[in-house]
């Protein structure tokens, strides 16, 4: 899951001006398209709503990469269409978009029913 634009900034503005962010809580949204680096094409209309991620795994390694996932798995009830991305929020509604990436395969689903993150698939990797 490729990091958005606000929170690579705010990494930056840690490591090299020691300027301090707390990310509050985490939220997972599931988008129609590629969300970018700003979280655009997120899934809309009841009877969606972003899930929070209560829990992380530890950090481990993916190749070279270090990676934290999902431990719980996640169930987004949605209007009919297809979702292919996810993407992870620091607040329920509106906040800062901080990364987004592909669902293991799209989900094409009609009004009511499940778009589902298992327990790990929801993968945040930094090299």
């Amino acid at each position: 899951m490729p990091f958005s634009d606000y929170l690579n900034q705010k990494l930056l503005d840690k490591a090299f001006h020691g300027q301090d962010f707390e990310i509050a809580g985490h939220w997972c949204s599931v988008h129609t398209a590629d969300p970018g680096k700003i979280g655009t094409d997120e899934a809309f209309g009841a009877p969606y709503e972003r899930k929070q991620v209560p829990q992380f795994t530890e950090s481990d390694t993916e190749g070279t990469a270090q990676r934290v996932r999902n431990i719980a798995a996640l169930f987004f009830q949605v209007p009919a269409g297809t979702y292919t991305h996810v993407g992870l929020w620091d607040a329920p509604t509106g906040g800062n978009f901080l990364g987004g990436g592909l669902l293991s395969g799209p989900a094409t689903v009609n009004d009511g029913d499940f778009v589902i993150v298992r327990e790990n698939d929801l993968a945040i990797l930094q090299d």
